[in-house]
C-alpha cells in the first residue's frame, strides 16, 4: 500500500470516527432528554414517607432521652452530652420537613420549593 493510499484510509477512518462519535452522542442525548424520570413517582414518594416516619420515630426517642436525662424539673442541664443530643434533636426536627420538601420538589412530586428554616436551640422548651 502506498503512502497516499494509507493517508486516504486514515482520513476515511478519522472522518467515520468523528461521525460515529456525533451519532452516539446524539442518541445518548435523545435518550436522556426523552426520559420522564428514572424513578417511579409512587415508589419515590413511598421512600420519602418511610424516611419521614423513621426520622419522626427517632426524634421521639431522642426527645424522651433529653427529657429523662437532661431535664431536672423545668431546668435544662448544661452538659456537653445534653447539648449535643439537643442539637441533633432540634436540627432533625426543624430541618426534616425542609429536606423532605426539597426532595419532593427535586423529584418533581411538588411544584413548591421549600424555604430553608432557621434553627433555634432552646433546651428549656423540652423541659416544660
Amino acid at each position: 500500500m502506498t503512502t497516499m493510499a494509507r493517508q486516504l484510509v486514515f482520513m476515511a477512518l478519522f472522518i467515520v470516527g468523528k461521525i460515529m462519535v456525533k451519532i452516539i452522542c446524539t442518541i445518548a442525548l435523545l435518550l436522556v432528554v426523552s426520559c420522564t424520570g428514572i424513578r417511579d413517582r409512587n415508589t419515590y414518594n413511598m421512600e420519602l414517607i418511610y424516611i419521614e416516619a423513621g426520622l419522626t420515630r427517632q426524634g421521639e426517642l431522642v426527645r424522651e432521652y433529653l427529657r429523662s436525662t437532661c431535664c431536672e424539673g423545668r431546668v435544662f442541664q448544661e452538659s456537653m452530652d445534653c447539648h449535643s443530643a439537643l442539637d441533633t434533636y432540634v436540627t432533625v426536627q426543624q430541618r426534616t420537613p425542609y429536606h423532605l420538601g426539597m426532595m419532593r420538589y427535586l423529584g418533581r412530586l411538588s411544584e413548591n420549593k421549600p424555604e430553608l428554616p432557621a434553627i433555634i436551640l432552646e433546651g428549656a422548651l423540652l423541659c416544660e
